[in-house]
């Protein structure tokens, strides 16, 4: 009998996580929006058109510094793109982390932190349109390679704090 037990609370919980991990999944779809990428990187070019991430928080905070950022994401078989943009609310430098995988060649641009720790450089505009927006990127990578290009969002989503 108390073998049975075990299972029956075994058998539940994995019932319960797998029920959590779906749950995740289809939360994760539900908050995905049109997303279209369209860059040049190190001569080579990367689309993306389709359900992707574009999440904005108008109060948040980097190194104890109130900030708005946007985070927007896109990948296909092709690759993968990744933009975080933080506008620091003091009006300091905009920080930006951008991430693109494409040709089976990774790229990073990395001006997130203090001090001198950044990796590449780089300037992103954005543009509101509606709900979503425009951000057009000018940035060299950490390895010198040149980024170019747009990632247009048809809707920001908000951000969900870790744990929350």
């Amino acid at each position: 009998m108390v073998l049975s037990r075990g299972i029956a609370v075994a058998s539940i919980c994995a019932v319960l996580m797998a029920s959590g991990s779906a749950a995740q999944r289809l939360d994760k779809q539900d908050k995905q929006v049109d997303v279209s990428i369209a860059l040049k990187v190190a001569g080579q070019t990367f689309t993306f058109n389709g359900k992707g991430e574009a999440n904005h928080e108008p109060a948040a905070y980097i190194y104890g510094a109130k900030a708005e950022v946007w985070k927007v994401e896109g990948r296909n078989a092709q690759g993968a793109a990744s933009l975080t943009l933080w506008r620091p609310a003091a009006g300091s430098k905009d920080m930006i982390s951008l991430y693109v995988t494409t040709g089976g060649k990774s790229y990073s641009v990395n001006t997130v932190g203090t001090g001198g720790n950044a990796e590449g450089s780089g300037k992103v505009t954005f543009t509101p349109a509606g709900p979503g927006g425009t951000f057009t990127i000018d940035a060299t990578a950490a390895n010198g390679a040149r980024i170019t290009g747009t990632l247009k969002c048809g809707a920001f989503t908000a951000i969900v704090a870790e744990g929350g």
